[in-house]
């Protein structure tokens, strides 16, 4: 899929007037027909130990977005709109594909934070099991040092004592 236009590095610090800015972009090529399709694509943290990739199609919608649940009452009563439908409309359109892309934003961030948690709790322990078996190693070759003076010493200690028991 051919990509129009990036946004770089916005979810490193999401706010809603970055999210507002693009909305508006996307919304101005979609209005002028530059763009038939709108969708957003970022990383969905669903739990502490799992993100997916997510991609959700923002305009235009869906009409299964919009079904009434099964068992639902419909109210067929009209409703009279001030300002017009349209307006009201593009006034809501707006919001929502602001907040959809904030929303975006945020939970791309959290993804991304919670992997880096995630990987440096993973090398925090590794570095711990290095470490514990570094120690294990160091004291396995302190004890052998140890244990060779000792036994220099014993064996210098009984060649002395057989010196001496010779001589006498």
């Amino acid at each position: 899929i051919p990509i129009e236009r990036s946004f770089l590095y916005t979810a490193q610090n999401p706010t809603m007037h970055r999210a507002r800015e693009i909305s508006a972009i996307l919304l101005d090529m979609f209005n002028s027909d530059a763009l038939d399709k709108i969708f957003i694509v970022y990383t969905d943290l669903k739990n502490g130990l799992d993100a997916e990739a997510v991609s959700t199609r923002l305009l235009p919608f869906h009409r299964k977005q919009f079904t009434a649940a099964a068992g639902a009452q419909q109210d067929s009563a009209s409703f009279e709109f001030s300002p017009s439908i349209s307006s009201v409309l593009d006034n809501v359109m707006q919001s929502y594909v602001s907040g959809f892309i904030y929303s975006a934003l945020v939970d791309s961030f959290c993804s991304e934070q919670n992997a880096r948690m995630t990987a440096m709790d993973s090398a925090n322990q590794n570095a711990e099991k290095i470490l514990s078996d570094l120690s294990v190693q160091y004291n396995r070759v302190r004890q052998a040092a140890i244990t060779q003076e000792i036994t220099e010493v014993s064996s210098g200690a009984k060649a002395q004592k057989r010196k001496h028991s010779k001589e006498a």
